[in-house]
Order: C-alpha cells, then sequence, then structure tokens
C-alpha cells in the first residue's frame, strides 16, 4: 500500500506546485527591478531543489530504493534497449565526460564567433514563454547559474528516476512509469505554455533515452545543465557583452 499512497501525495505536491509556480511566474513577469527579480531567481533555485531533489531522495529512502542512486534499477535493465557488444548496458565513462565537457567548449566557442560577426538573427528562437526568465545584468546571471545547475540535477533526480520507478512499483509497467513521468516533466513547465510545454515534454524524452541506453544518472544531469546554462547564462552573456556600448542596452545599465 505505500507506494500508492507516496505517489497519490507526490501528485498532489506537484499539482499544488504547478499552481502556485503559475501565480509566482506571472507576478515575476510584472517586476522590472533587478534585486526583486534576483529574489525570483533565489527562491526558484531553493523551492526546486526542496522539492525535486530532497522530495525525491525521501521518496526513495521511504521505499528502501536509495540504491538506484547508483545501481540502475532491475525494472529499468529488463527493457529492451541498446547494448553493448558485451551484452551489458553501456555505461558512462570519464573519457565520455571529457568528451561532453569539450564538445560543450567548443560549441559555445563557435556560438561566439557567430555573434561577434554579427549573426546575431540567427540565434536559436525561443520557444514557449521563457523570455521574461532571461537575466538582463551580470548580477542575474550569477543569480541564475545555480537555478540552472539545480534543474539539472534535481529534476532528473525527480523526473527520471524517482517518478518513474515509483509509477513502475505501482503499475507494474517500466513503460508506463518513463511515459508519464516524461508527460509529467513537460506539465510542470505549464507557465511556459502549450509551445514550451511540447519543447521540454521532447527534451525529456531525450533525457530519458539518455538516462536507459547509458545506465547512469549523470549523463542526464550534465546535458540537462548544460542546457539551462546555455539558455540562461551563456546566451544572455553574449548578448550583454555584444550589446555593452549601445545606450539604453542592460549591460549599459550596470
Amino acid at each position: 500500500m505505500l507506494p500508492p499512497l507516496i505517489l497519490a501525495l507526490v501528485m498532489l505536491v506537484l499539482i499544488v506546485w504547478n499552481r502556485f509556480e503559475l501565480r509566482d511566474y506571472a507576478a515575476f513577469k510584472r517586476v522590472a527591478d533587478s534585486r526583486q527579480r534576483r529574489g525570483f531567481y533565489w527562491r526558484w533555485t531553493l523551492t526546486s531543489f526542496v522539492i525535486l531533489g530532497l522530495g525525491a531522495l525521501l521518496v526513495l529512502l521511504a521505499l528502501g530504493r536509495l540504491d538506484s542512486l547508483t545501481v540502475f534499477p532491475a525494472e529499468f535493465a529488463a527493457l529492451p534497449l541498446p547494448k553493448t557488444p558485451g551484452g551489458e548496458r553501456a555505461a558512462m565513462s570519464n573519457a565520455t565526460l571529457i568528451g561532453m565537457a569539450v564538445g560543450a567548449g567548443v560549441g559555445l566557442i563557435l556560438f561566439a564567433v557567430v555573434w561577434v560577426w554579427r549573426l546575431r538573427k540567427m540565434t536559436q528562437p525561443v520557444i514557449g514563454d521563457v523570455e521574461p526568465m532571461i537575466p538582463r545584468n551580470r548580477r542575474e546571471l550569477l543569480a541564475a547559474l545555480p537555478l540552472a545547475i539545480n534543474a539539472g540535477v534535481s529534476e532528473e533526480l525527480f523526473f527520471r528516476l524517482m517518478l518513474p520507478l515509483l509509477i513502475t512499483l505501482v503499475t507494474g509497467s517500466a513503460l508506463l512509469g518513463l511515459g508519464l513521468s516524461v508527460i509529467v516533466f513537460g506539465l510542470v513547465h505549464w507557465y511556459q505554455g502549450w509551445k514550451g510545454v511540447l519543447a521540454v515534454t521532447m527534451v525529456g524524452a531525450f533525457l530519458t533515452w539518455l538516462y536507459l541506453t547509458s545506465g547512469s544518472l549523470l549523463k542526464p544531469m550534465v546535458i540537462h545543465a548544460l542546457i539551462d546554462i546555455v539558455a540562461l547564462v551563456v546566451r544572455p552573456a553574449i548578448s550583454l557583452w555584444m550589446g555593452r556600448d549601445r545606450p539604453g542596452s542592460p549591460a549599459a545599465a550596470l
């Protein structure tokens, strides 16, 4: 009886939290003062860490499944997923992490070069109602960095491991658990509008695939954090740097 009760409680918390987030984001969009905006960033980081990060750990502890943090759950390992020639699921290696870091670094350098050559209009389009969240000065950039990193860690812990495992224990179907978790992951981003929900859902499906094929939660955590860091820190920082000499630009107001 414990897993169904926990699942009901988890879904209730997500519904209440999402309703609060919708009102909070609407209030955030009306704020112009940078100090107040930074306060929102820090509050979002804290609440996400407590509800998703610590919440996921508490649920895993209650289920007696804290070992799933380091050991790939047997429920997911039974799925017909790609395996290495030796018959074992591919595992995250140090070489893979280094390669990811190098690739991300090269990508950021190339992105910066594109901006230097005045191709600003070719930057990645924003999907969903997320433009108000973009930092407007250097202090906001620093406040947004922990938010991005925490999202990669806490959201992956919750939506890629705890929630699908919990649903699997309740329903007996790992595919259902993983699929529903991806959908819920998209829906909790409803404040971004329906386009944002669709985009986040697709990203969630990709991150789930990364987790299942690598057998390690670290890989989707790193990728997720990098995506948010580029969106909330790197791209706004380049915009501020390129516009620092323009009168009326965000950087000029620092």
